[in-house]
């Protein structure tokens, strides 16, 4: 003979289960932790974003004045000496190994009568694997304007040469690029020549191949 039910028991049980709020805290919780790591993602995200764009501004400045600064002559060796001295300083970006540093010395272009306009990219070295050309121009390329974008171009006058520095990185997310996508981020300086009086630049330790700079190597190695 099966038992007969209790409404009672049941009344009191839901009764029970209302005043219940031990998994309250749990229940809200779970709610709103979907939100709460999109926020810390994403805060990361920008944060680590911003810091990254500063950084790569203080080394293309950084490079640019370094470069512009070798007295008396420069040397590939000086070069070199340049991107080893930055690759060290760059932390964890990894410049080199996830974009394009180049440096260009600008001069203007004696060869033509409007020589105060016309510009000439007498060199230009190269360091990084990613396979991006500088956005101004290559070596002995004469430009008819100064270097730079727009309006914000940077022209060299007689006997004063002017080193501009391009970058180019493709950014490293903390975590996803669903955030802010794939970018390539593009930074540039330049620095007027101090104190230099042979601007061509040297080979004194007859480096060959891709122990120089040259843009014709896509490597890291420094």
């Amino acid at each position: 003979m099966s038992a007969r039910p209790n409404p009672g028991r049941w009344i009191a049980f839901a009764a029970r289960l209302r005043r219940d709020r031990s998994a309250v805290a749990y229940l809200e919780f779970a709610l709103s932790l979907p939100a709460v790591l999109g926020l810390f993602i994403g805060g990361s995200e920008l944060a680590n974003l911003a810091i990254v764009h500063t950084r790569l501004s203080q080394i293309a400045s950084a490079t640019a004045d370094n470069a512009a600064r070798v007295r008396d002559r420069i040397d590939e060796a000086d070069i070199n000496e340049i991107y080893f001295g930055m690759s060290k300083g760059d932390g964890s970006l990894n410049l080199l190994e996830h974009g394009r540093l180049i440096i260009s010395s600008v001069e203007d272009n004696t060869a033509t009568t409007t020589n105060l306009t016309d510009q000439k990219i007498v060199w230009q070295r190269c360091k990084g694997v990613k396979n991006a050309a500088s956005s101004y121009g290559v070596e002995a390329q004469v430009l008819s304007q100064g270097i730079g974008a727009g309006t914000r171009r940077i022209s060299a006058t007689a006997g004063n040469p002017v080193i501009f520095v391009q970058l180019f990185y493709d950014y490293q997310p903390l975590f996803t690029n669903a955030i802010f996508g794939t970018q390539v981020i593009t930074y540039s300086s330049a620095f007027s020549v101090r104190d230099r009086a042979d601007n061509s630049i040297q080979n004194g330790g007859n480096l060959a191949g891709a122990a120089k700079a040259t843009c014709n190597y896509f490597n890291a190695a420094v």
